[in-house]
């Protein structure tokens, strides 16, 4: 009896909210529609870390915000470790997608409770550690995730985005990141995007970058682009300084507490090291390159 209650709550902590039938018809009803604000992520955390108060501004002003998790987060073998209680070299691959199932629950918790609609968060489900060479890629041969042996997308409590689209996954090749990113840049006409910066010191950081500037300037985005950093110095000069106010700060670090479940100890400072007076931005320029 005891077995059978851990395994219903393990299976109800992986579902969300709106899972099955429910979610797509969500996402059918909402994906058309227009955000005011779009955030792309690298990885689900990184969106709070960098446009906490940003997102809740907007939602406070009565403003649609989305969210686009590029990874799920499972590349981390840090965290699955933690989280299996096991030596790095005894992982294997269900390990890294229980932490990406962990990593996505949190920003269906943290999105929802901050106002973001069910159907305005997005999940594409490539590979965490993997976009870099993804990117660089000269072919279009699938790229394997070493952690956990996918070679197209998927989803752990959110659907990939490109099943929900199109009733299958996509292969980890640059062309279906970009096609995910431009065909979600015209279906949902975002007002402001933003994205971590090209400068951040985590590849994957760097990569989202050069893959949504690429995409917006493939789908001939006509508004404004701003990139954050993460991991690193943020811009000397910043284009956008959004000063919080103190209550905006203690809300933001409650809201990054919630990306620190169930991943004791790998992110027990989660909040404390990103606790900041304000957020910056650097505007980026879409302009396309000269050949």
């Amino acid at each position: 009896m005891r077995t059978a209650l851990i395994l219903f709550g393990m299976v109800m902590f992986l579902l969300p909210p709106w899972s099955g039938k429910l979610a797509g018809e969500m996402a059918d009803a909402e994906g058309a529609l227009p955000l005011d604000v779009l955030v792309i992520a690298p990885h689900p955390d990184d969106e709070a870390i960098g446009c906490g108060v940003v997102m809740r501004r907007a939602v406070k002003e009565g403003q649609r915000v989305g969210v686009v998790l590029v990874t799920g987060g499972d590349g981390y073998p840090r965290a699955a470790a933690a989280v299996a209680k096991k030596a790095e070299e005894e992982l294997v691959p269900e390990d890294f997608l229980r932490v990406a199932s962990i990593r996505r629950r949190h920003s269906v918790d943290a999105l929802s409770g901050l106002g973001v609609r069910a159907g305005d968060l997005m999940s594409l489900g490539y590979p965490d550690s993997g976009l870099k060479v993804i990117y660089e890629a000269r072919d279009e041969t699938p790229y394997r995730q070493p952690f956990t042996g996918k070679m197209e997308t998927y989803g752990t409590v959110l659907r990939d985005y490109h099943t929900l689209a199109h009733g299958r996954p996509a292969p980890y090749v640059r062309s279906s990141v970009l096609a995910d990113l431009v065909e979600i840049i015209k279906a949902r006409r975002p007002k402001e995007i933003y994205v971590t910066d090209e400068a951040d010191t985590h590849a994957d950081h760097r990569t989202t970058f050069r893959f949504v500037r690429d995409a917006a300037r493939a789908a001939a985005y006509p508004g404004t682009l701003f990139s954050f950093v993460v991991h690193g110095k943020p811009p000397a000069a910043p284009d956008r300084r959004i000063v919080l106010t103190d209550s905006e700060r203690v809300r933001k670090r409650a809201l990054i507490e919630q990306y620190q479940t169930h991943l004791s100890p790998v992110h027990d400072d989660l909040a404390k090291e990103y606790d900041s007076p304000e957020e910056v931005f650097r505007r980026v320029p879409l302009e396309p390159h000269e050949p």
